[in-house]
C-alpha cells in the first residue's frame, strides 16, 4: 500500500474519528482520541515515505496536548451554558 492508499484508507477516516473523539471536555474521550492519533503515527511510520504524515499527525496531538486536552483542565472548565445562574434572560418580576 502506497502513501496515498494510506490517507484514503485509514489516514483521513482515522483522524475524523480522533476529531471527533476530542469534542466536548471529556477526558476518557481525550485519551482515546490520543489512542487513535498514536496508532495513526504507527500506521504512517511503517508506510514507505510516510515520514512527514506521520510528523503532521503528531504536531496534531501536540496542538491538543498544548491546548489542555485529556489533562487537569478538562475537568475544571466549565463550558458557558454552564455559568450561567439562569436559563432565560427575562429580568425577574
Amino acid at each position: 500500500m502506497d502513501l496515498l492508499q494510506t490517507w484514503t484508507v485509514v489516514g483521513v477516516p482515522g483522524l475524523v474519528l480522533a476529531m471527533g473523539l476530542f469534542v466536548g471536555r471529556s477526558m476518557l474521550r481525550a485519551w482515546l482520541g490520543y489512542a487513535a492519533l498514536l496508532v495513526l503515527i504507527v500506521i504512517f511510520v511503517l508506510t514507505p515515505g510516510g515520514g512527514l504524515s506521520a510528523a503532521a499527525v503528531g504536531l496534531i496531538a501536540m496542538v491538543l496536548v498544548a491546548n489542555g486536552r485529556g489533562t487537569r483542565t478538562d475537568a475544571v472548565y466549565q463550558e458557558h451554558h454552564e455559568q450561567r445562574g439562569r436559563l432565560t434572560t427575562a429580568a425577574g418580576d
